[in-house]
Order: structure tokens, then sequence, then C-alpha cells
């Protein structure tokens, strides 16, 4: 089983990133000189809120961008560069293989299919037609989620079960996959490791949902110890990757049959699912880097970021911030911000309305099924703009009161 200390002890020989260190520095100074966005219409904003698909998810780190412009710059064979990179990542992670997908929900599509057609070349062809195939995916009904339509892309049938007996009464000659999602809302009515367990005595592979569990970046390596036979991550929020990157772990045989189904293979359900050599590499790195910070060094950086923005407005009679960890599988530092109604009348929609129209423009968190919680998250401020957002907040709260 793999550990996080023996990643840590061998990291060094397993990864060496001094071509990109002095890449990185040259990339600064290559920065463009055009303001594109300005010349496109688009105003940028200082994102508070998180790394949401819709604002872009998280910003790149130095050494990604500068792997990128390598890769861009520098061409390969893509199949060599796929292969090489899913070798490193196995190594990095402790699984048996590894591709980069073009994120976690292609990964899903691809994990699906190969488990419906396993090796067979007919059945890979005749995709999204499951006749003659396993095409019945196990899934908890609450673990449901806006993305399970993932599931059924390449044409799988999704199954609802609640407990160990519903499992045991609907798996049959034709279901090909159990699948679980984590973290939910809800909880399980089966755990994971349950889970696993049962599918492995009643022979069907498991496929664990994982986007969201990261930060820290080792609880991919946690991901891959608990023993689902594929588990897929986001590449491009807080692993701080390629945007429209994502990582597929597991089963050599299982990982193998998914690459037959993406990109470049022209007859694959997955052939619009293209991963480029920037992303390749770019997500490479990204794990690499994502690996060797700790979580005590992330939660310093963030929390030096919230220090001066709680330092601006923490002087306001009647508001109140609070610096907390979140509880669950993916640990993250947020900061909530209130304050007493009798003293600043603004109503909490209209505080996020009147940062968002600012300029600079802000985005916050507003907490709708927590009552309304104004938070803030630091995943994607540089340093400088938490003291914009700082003096924001502190004007737009004076002004209410």
């Amino acid at each position: 089983m793999f550990r996080r200390r023996s990643f840590l002890k061998g990291a060094a020989s397993i990864a060496p990133l001094s071509w990109v260190a002095s890449a990185a520095a040259a990339d600064i100074e290559n920065a463009p000189k055009r303001d594109f966005y300005k010349e496109l219409g688009l105003t940028p904003f200082i994102n508070a809120a998180g790394a949401y698909s819709s604002y872009g998810g998280a910003r790149m780190r130095p050494e990604v961008v500068a792997a990128m412009r390598y890769a861009a710059t520098h061409k390969v064979k893509m199949r060599e560069l796929h292969d090489a990179v899913g070798v490193r990542i196995a190594a990095l992670t402790g699984c048996e293989s590894a591709m980069v997908t073009s994120g976690a929900t292609a990964a899903i599509v691809l994990g699906v299919a190969a488990c419906m057609t396993l090796d067979d070349e007919k059945k890979m062809r005749q995709l999204p037609n499951t006749a003659g195939m396993k095409n019945e995916v196990i899934i908890q009904k609450k673990h449901r989620y806006t993305y399970d339509r993932s599931l059924t892309v390449a044409g799988a049938t999704l199954v609802e079960v609640e407990s160990e007996a519903d499992v045991r009464r609907l798996v049959n000659d034709r279901t090909a996959m159990m699948f679980f999602l984590k973290p939910t809302q809800i909880g399980d009515d089966i755990p994971a490791g349950q889970f696993i367990a049962l599918a492995r005595e009643l022979g069907v592979p498991s496929f664990c949902d994982a986007a969201t569990t990261t930060p820290p970046a080792l609880n991919i390596i946690d991901g891959v110890n608990e023993g689902f036979d594929l588990i897929c991550y986001s590449g491009g929020k807080v692993l701080r990757g390629p945007y429209s990157a994502g990582l597929l772990l597991g089963r050599e045989d299982l990982v193998r049959f998914a690459r037959r189904h993406a990109a470049p293979n022209d007859t694959s359900i997955g052939r619009g699912m293209k991963v480029s050599a920037e992303e390749y590499l770019g997500m490479l790195v990204a794990l690499e880097t994502g690996l060797r910070i700790s979580e005590a060094d992330d939660f310093a950086y963030k929390g030096k970021r919230f220090d001066v923005i709680v330092n601006a407005i923490q002087d306001i009679p009647g508001v109140v911030t609070k610096v907390f960890i979140n509880e669950g599988h993916a640990k993250e530092l947020y900061l909530d911000i209130d304050w007493d109604a009798d003293l600043i009348d603004l109503a909490r929609d209209n505080f996020v309305q009147a940062l968002r129209d600012h300029s600079p423009s802000v985005e916050i968190r507003l907490m709708l099924f927590s009552g309304g919680r104004i938070q803030l998250s630091a995943t994607v401020m540089d340093e400088g703009e938490d003291v914009i957002v700082g003096q924001i907040i502190r004007k737009t709260l004076l002004a209410h009161r």
C-alpha cells in the first residue's frame, strides 16, 4: 500500500523540477504585452469565492504555466507523451495506471465506457449503442448529483440502491460498474469501505468520483489507497493545473481500456475529449508541485490573505469575522464575515452585489444553504489582491452604517 511518507521520501528522485523553475522565471519575462481582455471588452475580477468552474477554476501555478509553454514549443508524439506522463503520475500516486483526461467528467465517461466494453473492439465501436453488453451502473440514491449524467453519456443506465441488500438483489449479468461519490451533502447508506468490499465480492468494478476531495493534493494518495478500481479527480481547480484537465487512476486494465475510448483514437466515444500536449505536461507538473506543498504551508498562505482582510474591517462596530477549516474530505480554509443588522443596514445579497458591481469587481460566496452566510476563499487570491478586497469590503460596510 502506498503511503504519504514514502512519496515525500522519494519525491526528489521521482520528479525533479529544476527545468520548470528556470522556465518559470523566463515565463514571467515573456508575459504578453497586450491586454487581451480589454481588447475584447471584458472586465477581470478578483476571485475571493473559490475555484468554481464558472469563474475559470483556480489560477495555474507558475511552474504549470512554464511546463505548458515548454510543451507548446517542444513537440513529441502524443501517444509517447501520454504513456510517459501516465507512468509518472502512477508512480506519484501509487496506483497501477493513470491517464490525464479532459476534466473529471470526461474521466467518468471514459471509465464507464471501459467497464462496459472491456477490451472488446466491436463493443467499443458501437457505443453509445449498448446492445449485447453490460450497461447498468449501480449508484446509491443519496449519490445522485448534478453531474451523474456523465455516467450515461456512453449509453449506461443508472440503477439506484439504498442498502447492501439492494445491491445484492440488483447486481446481475448486465451490471458494468458500481459508482461511488465523495463527498456527498447527505451522507452514505453504504460507506466507501463496505461498498468496495461488496463490489469485489460480486466481481464488479468500483468507480469513485473524488473530483472535489482536494486540497490537500495528498488526499489523492489516500483516495488511491482506499481501493476503488477507478478513481477520478479534477485537475483545474484546487490542484491548480490546466482548467480543462483531470485524472483517471486505477486498475491497469481498466485505464488501458479507457485510453482506447479517448483521443487520438478516431472511432472512440471520447474522440472529442481531446487532451493537448500542454495539458498532459501541465497536469503532471501541477500534481508534482501540489504533492510537495503541505497542508500547513497552504493554510499559512491563505491565512495571511485573510489576516489582511480582517485587519481592514475589524475596527468597524458590529462586524464579526471568523477564520475556520471546513470539515470533510477536502479541508479548506475559509473566512466568514457577519455584521449586526442594527448597526449596518445591508442585506447579505445586496452586499454580494455591491462587491460584484464595484470596480475592481470582487466575487465572494453567499452560502444560501447555510442561512445566507458571507464566506471568502483565498484559493485563487494573489498577494496584493487581499489588500484590495479588504478596502472594498470596508468601504461597502461603512457606507451602510
